[in-house]
């Protein structure tokens, strides 16, 4: 799923599928980011969903709102939730702004995300 500001990406890593979210995300790529967060909580053969923002430069309160959702969705499905940075300055901030950080589970890069899902539940 690709727009002229966002790139968005499903793959699978053993159980744990990644979402990477790169470019741009804002309201003008939400149904990109939608449809990609749903594709990952309603795949049967994952375990886990890492969202791999490492390659976003640009994220508003619209991409906030759906990555708490999808911690929301995914907690009520029984499956773990992981963000993996490291983060853009600005995205970085956003979390901290809004408490975010302290809610979100955040890796510092995909490769820990994806560790920390193979050794098990913490």
């Amino acid at each position: 799923m690709t727009s002229g500001r966002n790139d968005t990406r499903v793959e699978q890593h053993g159980s744990v599928t990644a979402v990477t979210i790169s470019g741009e995300a804002d309201l003008h790529n939400l149904a990109e980011v939608v449809e990609a967060f749903a594709q990952a909580l309603h795949d049967p053969h994952t375990k886990a969903t890492v969202i791999d923002l490492s390659d976003l430069t640009f994220a508003d309160s619209v991409l906030l709102n759906q990555l708490l959702r999808a911690q929301t969705d995914h907690r009520a499905e029984g499956r773990p939730l992981r963000i993996a940075g490291p983060l853009h300055p600005g995205v970085e901030r956003l979390l901290e702004i809004t408490g975010a950080d302290e809610i979100l589970d955040v890796a510092a890069d995909l490769d820990t995300a994806l560790r920390a899902f193979d050794a098990g539940p913490r």
